[in-house]
């Protein structure tokens, strides 16, 4: 006995069985007997029954096994990860609905579905009544309620032992009854000519339009078979492989199951043909129809199948319970179970409103199998963070707002309501016909689906589903090989209303010179200033489509699908990426825009970078013609270091062809790039004073010390500060207030200093500690690794040493959880990707590598600034260039 209750707890404990394959204890056989035993209940009869009163027996037959086998191999999908990791799927749905969501929605689903469990006794009741009346024993009205709580009873303590005695008596049961099933047909088929059978059609269908019949016979098969799936994986997760307790439930409910379907209706057919009255109850139709002897047997058998499937409906639904609510005793959980099965019984209208169980519980099941397929296969992409799933302490990715997970509960809700807006299922009662060819229940399953995916797709909601990323991280790296895709044709007049929305309120004026007659392939080259920059392109290129160099971050913060669409090609910054190379030839060799932003990082300061001499190359070997587009105005808007909008700047644009084909194809590449290099140069605070244009936001100079960290009068670094309008140096005291134009005033001597000025002047300083061999870098770091467009992943405490080999990143891999240094040449980088507040974390510089980008976070402020790491970076590129 103490063997049998420690076996037991162990099965039903959280949901979880032994996950070590060795401990695996069921083969494909013997978890289809168990799923077959689980399907194979009288109520397989009552169903055929109703599908005669649909359709004809031959769409009767094609329906019952292509509807249920499609439905399941869609939705037992799944329990693949029962299978793997020998977990219930209510604990993957902590992830969908939060803890106390899928505690509610447990009890949703108990209440809709575990009446079937009292047609279980119900039709128990009535076999041992026909049997007593065959050896001639009335059972009285009260005689018929204690046989069915006989058999809730006899079920539950039948469960109450675990799967061994269930396993056994399956292993009997199921081809015993299987025997009878054929049997019974073959009886069935010998009182009636087989034509009656083969061509039957209802003399009374229940809707006129035949198309609308077989789609409510669908229907039925659907909804009788995603009834299952509350306790679809509770067998799977003790198979031996994931595909054995896939096909399992495939084989188990849609093959045998189906069987007992088509018997049913075989066998209410003949009873019609024989008495002119179709029943719904097997046993009346056994009695009818069978010689006394078989009939003694079959009724024997298909009694105490109704036993069996209230043991192992009772142990399914007992561990599902008790993976929710850990508290409480599978004991207690299996009696209170039986307890409502028996009341139930003793209510004894049960049977009667049999259709109205069936139909209102697919309105739950078919939005929660949605939910759970798109969670599992395209959200989560098969990755479950199991700590915060069972509640460990510090593990939290699954508390969700109250205990519930909004976007899932949500999502339900509207399957639920798409359901019942096609159809009634209680008057039945089709509202609206084209949906209704889709089913109900597959409407649901798709509304649900589809919503949760496209809900989860947008940033927001994605960082608020997806928590468990910090816990079970992503670690695939990006594909950069992929083929970009062309923008998407249907989403251009909303992109193209998005950015003159964005850009209406400061009046974008656009100018072209040259672009007459210019036709895709070409290059479009642009000045970076801030995001502003993506607003305005397209708007530019309009009415063309045009494919983006855009760095992974991009893709992360925003969606790579919606990325995909906005046509950018991923990539990383400063790296040599010769995947890139490949796609922008794809694009041009499709004739397609190809729009790249050389300078891979905004204006710090409202200037133009140093072009990389390799866009030059680039075009020479391109050979098509190079269009450039210099923008104004975007970054005195929202510069990097305080993305506030200043609603008072005008927005300028002037697309210009600068390199033509021919000329692409006979200009040198230094000639190309002195070309470029004129037409993508930009100063924004001259530009601003040309155009006296005020900015008078009183806070116009807060985040102005991270570009200039250096005090030009006391010369000390790393002590500068600023607000409202004033810069200030808290080492010496001097402070300068920024005008309307961007010019900057010495409070004390009035001496002025043009932003763009004291900028090259900490540039200089930068170049000559380097030619002094007294510049150099070492210190502590907060390492993200950023592999993909899914997730950051956190690599902790990291060092990171510059001097003039490059850098050197000493952290702990997340892959493998060891210490690795790894070098970055400082040949190999013309610039650095640097960030003065990123994503509200402070200063940041970013190192890459092909397949993965560590965002590097300071944790000593003292001795660290992006601005002067980037001047160091750019100086020692140029040296190391000149060595080689």
């Amino acid at each position: 006995m103490e063997k049998e209750r420690r076996q037991l707890e162990q099965e039903t404990a959280l949901g979880i069985l032994p996950v070590m394959p060795e401990e695996r204890r069921y083969g494909f056989w013997d978890a289809a007997l168990i799923l077959s035993g689980y399907c194979i209940a009288t109520w397989s009869y009552t169903q055929g029954a109703y599908l005669a009163t649909l359709v004809g027996f031959r769409q009767l037959l094609v329906g019952a096994f292509a509807g249920a086998i499609f439905i399941l191999l869609l939705y037992q999908l799944p329990v693949v990860l029962s299978a793997r990791y020998g977990i219930d799927i209510w604990i993957w749905l902590r992830a969908v609905f939060g803890d106390r969501g899928v505690k509610g929605m447990t009890l949703l689903i108990i209440a809709v579905n575990f009446p079937w469990y009292a047609v279980c006794g119900e039709l128990f009741a009535s076999s041992m009544g026909n049997l007593a009346g065959m050896a001639g024993i009335p059972v009285s009205d009260a005689g018929h309620k204690l046989l069915g709580l006989l058999c809730v009873g006899g079920g539950s303590l039948i469960a109450l032992k675990g799967l061994g005695p269930i396993t056994w008596s399956t292993r009997l049961l199921v081809p015993a009854l299987l025997a009878a099933g054929g049997i019974a047909a073959a009886v069935a088929v010998t009182q009636v000519p087989a034509s009656v059978i083969w061509d039957y059609v209802p003399t009374h269908p229940r809707y006129r339009d035949p198309l609308m019949a077989y789609a409510a016979s669908v229907e039925a098969n659907f909804a009788f078979v995603i009834t299952l799936v509350g306790g679809m994986a509770q067998v799977p997760r003790l198979a031996r492989t994931e595909r054995g307790g896939y096909l399992a439930g495939v084989v188990g409910q849609g093959i045998s199951g189906s069987c007992f379907v088509v018997l049913g209706a075989v066998m209410a057919i003949a009873t019609e043909y024989a008495t002119g009255t179709m029943s719904e109850d097997p046993t009346v139709m056994m009695a009818v129809l069978q010689v006394p002897v078989l009939a003694w047997t079959s009724l024997m058998l298909v009694a105490f199948a109704n036993v069996g499937t209230q043991a192992v409906g009772s142990y399914l639904y007992g561990v599902m319970l008790q993976s929710t609510f850990r508290r409480a005793g599978y004991g207690k959980i299996v009696a209170v179970l039986g307890f409502y099965a028996g009341a139930l019984c003793l209510w004894g209208g049960i049977q009667e409103h049999f259709g109205a169980f069936l139909t209102l519980g697919s309105c739950v099941y078919g939005p929660l199998a949605g939910l759970l397929f798109a969670d599992f296969f395209l959200v989560r992409n098969g990755r479950l963070a199991f700590r915060s799933a069972y509640g460990m302490k510090g593990h939290e990715a699954y508390r969700y707002t109250g205990g519930f997970q909004l976007v899932g509960c949500f999502c339900l809700a509207a399957g639920m309501a798409a359901s019942l807006l096609v159809y009634d299922p209680v008057g039945g009662v089709i509202h609206h016909r084209f949906l209704f060819l889709l089913t109900p229940t597959g409407l649901s399953f798709l509304t649900s689906g589809l919503l949760y995916c496209f809900l989860c797709s947008l940033p927001p909601v994605r960082r608020y589903v997806r928590k468990d990323l910090e816990e079970r991280p992503d670690p695939k790296a990006f594909d950069r090989f992929r083929e970009p895709p062309r923008q998407n044709l249907f989403a251009m007049p909303f992109l193209w209303l998005g950015c003159w929305l964005m850009t209406r309120r400061a009046g974008l004026a656009i100018r072209k010179t040259g672009m007459k007659g210019v036709k895709p392939p070409f290059l479009v080259l642009g000045t970076h200033h801030s995001f502003t920059d993506f607003y305005v392109t397209p708007l530019a290129l309009f009415p063309r489509r045009a494919n983006y160099v855009s760095e992974l971050e991009g893709f992360e913060a925003f969606g790579e699908w919606y990325y995909r669409q906005a046509g950018c090609l991923g990539t990383r910054k400063f790296v040599d990426d010769f995947a890139l190379i490949q796609n922008i030839r794809r694009v041009m060799k499709r004739r397609g825009i190809l729009v790249l932003y050389p300078e891979a990082r905004y204006a710090n300061v409202g200037t133009s970078s140093r072009l990389p001499e390799a866009v030059a190359k680039l075009v020479k070997v391109l050979k098509v013609p190079v269009v450039t587009l210099n923008m104004k105005g975007n970054y005195l808007q929202s510069p990097i270091w305080n993305t506030r909008p200043r609603r008072e700047v005008r927005l300028e644009a002037e697309l210009s062809l600068t390199v033509s084909g021919a000329e692409a194809q006979s200009l040198s590449a230094e000639e190309i790039w002195n070309r470029l290099s004129e037409a993508l140069s930009y100063d924004e605070y001259r530009w601003q004073r040309e155009k006296k244009m005020a900015v008078t936001v009183p806070w116009r100079a807060e985040g102005l010390h991270m570009p200039l960290y250096q005090c030009r009068r006391c010369g000390t670094p790393f002590q500068m500060g600023s607000r409202g309008d004033r810069l200030f140096c808290r080492h010496c005291g001097a402070s300068w207030v920024m005008d309307e134009y961007g010019t900057l005033t010495a409070e004390g001597d009035g001496e002025r200093m043009e932003i763009p000025d004291w900028y090259e002047w900490e540039r200089e300083t930068v170049i000559r500690e380097i030619w002094e061999g007294r510049y150099g870098l070492d210190c502590a770091v907060e390492v993200e690794a950023l592999p993909n467009a899914v997730n950051f992943i956190s690599c902790g405490r990291g060092r990171l040493v510059h001097g003039k080999t490059g850098f050197d990143l000493t952290f702990s891999h997340y892959q493998d959880g060891k210490e690795r240094t790894v070098h970055f040449p400082a040949i190999s980088m013309t610039s650095i990707h640097t960030e003065y507040n990123y994503r509200g974390k402070g200063q940041c510089v970013v190192l890459s590598v092909l397949d993965d980008s560590y965002f590097l976070f300071p944790l000593e402020e003292d001795g660290f600034n992006a601005t002067r790491i980037q001047f160091a970076v750019e100086e020692l590129y140029e040296r190391a260039k000149e060595r080689r």
